[in-house]
């Protein structure tokens, strides 16, 4: 009997660890958002509502709303996912879309990024909102977790699709990026925010479902992750 409840206990203490996870994520944005409206509520007209200080509240607000988009998102994965829509799709514009909703995030960072696009459209064989999920996560975990420049690709390479995202990753080993597409799992256990360990699993799913694969390799203190597409038939 003892063995028969070891998966069992194993179960719910995974479980536990997950929820312990999902609420230290969800109470960093919040009580930053809450710090930041007690001093007004304390000092009124006084408090410090410069463009910047707002930026920073919106940022975490924006932390907030992706974190409650990703646990969503696993929600519907663990119970067996959705049937995607795939069929032709024009990566150029579903990534440049994605990157529209950073250039914000970029200024208050102070990162330009180097972005490499095709001019023309690159048909892949994928669902439109899936691979807008996947840009966007890869966006962000740069955003969240790399220091300096952001580098975003993509580009054909024989009968596949290339999307990367590239960014600064010292101290990180390539074996540690061999783990980032675990759930929660972290480098760094003092890194946390929206997308911590959970970003880069859902990536990971999706891209599967799409036909794909997805990679990360760390090389010269830059962490690259690759996502492979197939291309559009026809």
């Amino acid at each position: 009997m003892r063995g028969s409840g070891a998966p069992a206990v194993l179960g719910v203490r995974g479980l536990r660890r997950e929820i312990a996870d999902i609420s230290h994520d969800l109470k960093t944005p919040l009580i930053a958002v809450r710090g930041y409206l007690q001093l007004v509520q304390r000092d009124g007209a006084a408090a410090d509502t410069s463009p910047r200080r707002l930026q920073t509240v919106l940022e975490r607000v924006d932390d907030l709303g992706r974190l409650v988009d990703d646990f969503f998102e696993l929600s519907v994965l663990d119970a067996g996912g959705r049937d995607l829509e795939l069929g032709a799709v024009d990566a150029t514009s579903v990534v440049s879309e994605a990157l529209l909703g950073f250039y914000v995030a970029f200024e208050g960072k102070g990162i330009e990024p180097t972005v490499d696009l095709p001019p023309e459209p690159l048909m892949v064989h994928a669902e439109a909102t899936a691979l807008g999920r996947v840009a966007r996560n890869l966006v962000a975990n740069a955003l969240a977790h790399g220091g300096g420049d952001v580098e975003v690709s993509l580009a054909r390479e024989g009968e596949r699709a290339l999307l990367a995202v590239a960014n600064q990753a010292p101290g990180l080993a390539q074996d540690e990026a061999e783990r980032l597409f675990e759930r929660f799992y972290r480098a760094d256990p003092a890194r946390t925010g929206a997308h911590a360990g959970l970003g880069l699993s859902i990536v990971q799913e999706l891209v599967r479902q799409m036909g794909g694969r997805v990679q990360a390799r760390v090389a010269h203190g830059r962490l690259r992750i690759t996502v492979e597409l197939p291309l559009a038939v026809g």
